[in-house]
């Protein structure tokens, strides 16, 4: 079979990717969301470093290198709360088990606490092995292109739970479900913006560009690179 040529041009694929569409790293608008009025219940609600409609800031995710655990404030936490548990999951994505992805555990939050600073752990707080195999928090990677919705759960429990640091994350779900005094969630949504990878054709038709090279530059100013000398100059 013989193969197509283009016999005096030279052929150049240049591929650009176009970093991204204009699509912005969340489907939220800028700033930071401002807190909901206080109705007296126990709560959870996303921290300062939220986008203004209580979308992730592209920060808290897998497009960025840090991927900071995010800001989470508390309310009303009930009297009797020996420690509080905090959970994300993945509405979108279902995991092995058919339920839905779970991408971080704390548990030995004090109760005391008013929330959570971004990405500082309490230090007596632990974190369960989740469905990513890490035992920390791991930020929304939905698809580019997609919209994921992640759910915070924050139980306030009647008793410590005693289980080590890196216990599988249903284990953990498993130990606290018969101490839950209260429980709280609030969903928030990433949009991952879409990578758009652009071609370009580029032909060039050497003699031409060589001509044209010539007019511009004599033979003698052309370098050694670009200038072939003849075979009465070669050694």
């Amino acid at each position: 079979m013989t193969r197509s040529t283009l016999p005096v041009a030279l052929v150049l694929l240049a591929f650009a990717v176009a970093g991204c569409s204009n699509d912005s790293p969340s489907a939220g608008t800028s700033g930071e969301s401002a807190p909901p009025p206080d109705d007296g219940r126990f709560a959870v609600l996303p921290g300062s470093g939220f986008r203004s409609d209580g979308s992730f800031d592209a920060r808290m995710t897998c497009d960025s290198p840090a991927d900071y655990s995010p800001p989470l404030v508390f309310r009303h936490v009930p009297t009797g709360t020996t420690e509080l548990l905090v959970s994300m999951v993945d509405e979108d994505k279902t995991s092995p088990q058919g339920d839905p992805l779970i991408h971080w555990v704390e548990w030995k939050i004090p109760p005391t606490s008013a929330g959570l600073t971004e990405h500082v752990k309490p230090d007596q707080a632990r974190e369960g092995l989740n469905d990513l195999h890490e035992a920390t928090y791991v930020g929304p990677c939905p698809p580019p292109g997609q919209t994921h919705h992640y759910r915070f759960t924050l139980l306030a429990l009647s008793k410590s739970l005693n289980l080590p640091y890196g216990s599988a994350v249903r284990t953990v779900l498993r130990a606290a479900k018969p101490f839950v005094l209260d429980t709280a969630t609030f969903v928030a949504a990433y949009h991952r913006r879409t990578l758009v990878r652009r071609e370009r054709l580029v032909v060039i038709d050497l003699s031409s560009a060589r001509a044209l090279a010539l007019r511009l530059w004599p033979a003698r100013q052309l370098s050694p690179l670009a200038r072939r000398p003849a075979l009465s100059e070669r050694d």
